[in-house]
């Protein structure tokens, strides 16, 4: 058995998680909409981690077929299809992945929709209709996607462009942006709440760098509407070097203190 996968069978649920760490808070209301459950919470009640109507409703996940059928690909089983085209998110009973990945998307619904969308056309470009099988690869685009998917930290700043030279320059450096109030940073893959909640170093994170959003009125807002801009633009993310990797120990994330405006972050709490 690997490594993550036993920690993942061993973790029980932990209504509480949320304390764990000060790098939980863009999710923390989203977590706390399911109440103190007992237990994973089963996924007909994940709807409530959004605010007002659901854009999406997350769904029993099919079990994998044990045999590969002779018939060509259902593009429209697919997992990104299903979300893009049906507005249904398969979901694992009992995952801490899943569970985690339905916080993400009551917290920033925008830039989820986008997201799966864009892979959704992007696999839809690849495969010819009536083709008997998927390829064997994901296109460098697919492989941003995912990245940003799994382990993105949002990072809004005034500058975009100083931050992104900075970041490639000295990944350390997020620490003391957010510190001095020059970009906000907010983590948005799941795959790194994840990893909080096992206490391991997650596998990838990478920094995304975006421009601020005047008209919002939250920092969890401001990254919604900035990333789902950034990710409607085709003309990025069409390669995993185009993100600046980061260490998550780097990509410290406060919380802003009410009636604080976006862009004034209060200084770490605490390190992971």
């Amino acid at each position: 058995m690997r490594p993550l996968v036993a920690v993942r069978s061993a973790t029980p649920y932990d209504p509480h998680f949320i304390t764990r760490s000060p790098l939980f808070w863009p999710i923390e209301r989203a977590a706390r909409a399911l109440g103190d459950c007992s237990d994973f919470p089963p996924f007909t009640a994940l709807d409530r981690v959004f605010e007002g109507t659901p854009p999406v409703r997350f769904v029993a996940a099919s079990p994998r077929p044990r045999r590969r059928r002779r018939a060509p690909v259902d593009l429209h089983a697919l997992y990104d299809a299903r979300i893009a085209v049906d507005r249904l998110v398969p979901t694992r009973e009992r995952s801490w992945h899943d569970l985690l990945n339905a916080l993400v998307w009551g917290t920033f619904p925008r830039a989820k929709r986008e997201l799966h969308q864009r892979q959704h056309d992007s696999m839809i470009a690849r495969v010819a209709p009536g083709a008997w099988t998927l390829p064997a690869a994901r296109t460098p685009e697919q492989d941003a996607l995912a990245l940003i998917d799994e382990g993105g930290v949002v990072v809004l700043a005034k500058d975009p462009r100083a931050a992104s030279a900075a970041l490639r320059g000295a990944p350390e450096s997020l620490a003391e942006m957010t510190a001095s109030g020059d970009v906000d940073a907010v983590i948005f893959g799941h795959a790194i709440y994840e990893s909080l909640v096992f206490g391991v170093a997650p596998a990838a994170v990478a920094a995304i760098v975006v421009g601020r959003e005047p008209a919002e009125t939250s920092c969890l807002g401001e990254v919604d509407a900035a990333l789902a801009s950034a990710l409607g633009d085709r003309g990025r993310f069409l390669a995993p070097d185009e993100l600046c990797r980061v260490d998550v120990r780097h990509a410290l994330v406060t919380r802003l203190t009410p009636g604080r405006p976006p862009g004034t972050a209060s200084r770490p709490r605490s390190s992971p």
